[in-house]
């Protein structure tokens, strides 16, 4: 593994846990990090001159750069999907996720927050896991060339159950998970495919106490995976299983 450079990593880091607990201090992101306050007043200083990041009355957030980086990020894949995401987490009142793979990971791209209930369910923009985990990983694995299926399995230890949820989702379409990556929360997830291979997956969270009824969901969100595509590849390329 190639060597990373410590100062760059650490003002990631500090990227990453003003976005998750800001506004912070740079004593309070000194003490989260474990950095000298030395260290992180300086990492603070360079942010802030290069507009990552502002101070407010209650210390440092994000700066509007961000933004303007996180547009060019997937902007196709993201304007293709949005309007139909927004239509159908209003349509059904529950939250509708975009993820995208990112080595062996399933990165959370976009997401519509459904606001139909006071219970709902939302990811982080930006937050990660393991294509291995959760209904929105396993939608994209399923439909990755088989190198890499081959190689994140045996990295599994030749997981015979991750295995026979991979043929299972390839037999049907969708995948479909409960209390893995969130507690009390169900995952429905469909890939976005581009021929054979699946570029993006979109999926439905639901609280447990209304997941009885996540099953009457997959054909408008098979709809709007095919939506996507469609508009990404045209009718050639765009397949559905």
């Amino acid at each position: 593994m190639a060597e990373i450079s410590k100062t760059a990593d650490e003002a990631l880091a500090a990227l990453v846990e003003l976005s998750e607990s800001g506004p912070m201090t740079a004593a309070e992101l000194s003490r989260a990090l474990g950095l000298n306050r030395t260290v992180i007043h300086r990492l603070l200083s360079t942010l802030h001159r290069r507009g990552f990041i502002i101070r407010q009355q209650g210390g440092y957030v994000p700066g509007p750069l961000l933004v303007r980086l996180a547009a060019r990020v997937e902007p196709e894949l993201r304007a293709a999907a949005a309007g139909d995401m927004a239509a159908l987490a209003s349509e059904i009142g529950e939250t509708i996720v975009l993820h995208v793979p990112d080595g062996d990971d399933a990165v959370v791209l976009e997401q519509v927050v459904g606001t139909a209930h006071v219970v709902r369910v939302q990811h982080r923009i930006g937050s990660r896991h393991s294509l291995t985990l959760g209904a929105s990983g396993r939608a994209l694995l399923a439909f990755m060339e088989q190198g890499t299926i081959d190689r994140i399995l045996s990295a599994a230890g030749g997981d015979d159950r991750l295995g026979s949820q991979l043929d299972t989702v390839r037999q049907f379409g969708y995948a479909i998970s409960h209390d893995e990556l969130q507690n009390e929360v169900y995952g429905l997830a469909v890939p976005v495919r581009d021929g054979s291979q699946a570029v993006a997956s979109l999926a439905i969270l639901i609280p447990t106490t209304r997941a009885s009824g996540i099953a009457e969901h997959l054909p408008r969100l098979l709809d709007l995976a095919e939506s996507v595509a469609r508009s990404l590849f045209g009718d050639e390329l765009a397949v559905l299983p």
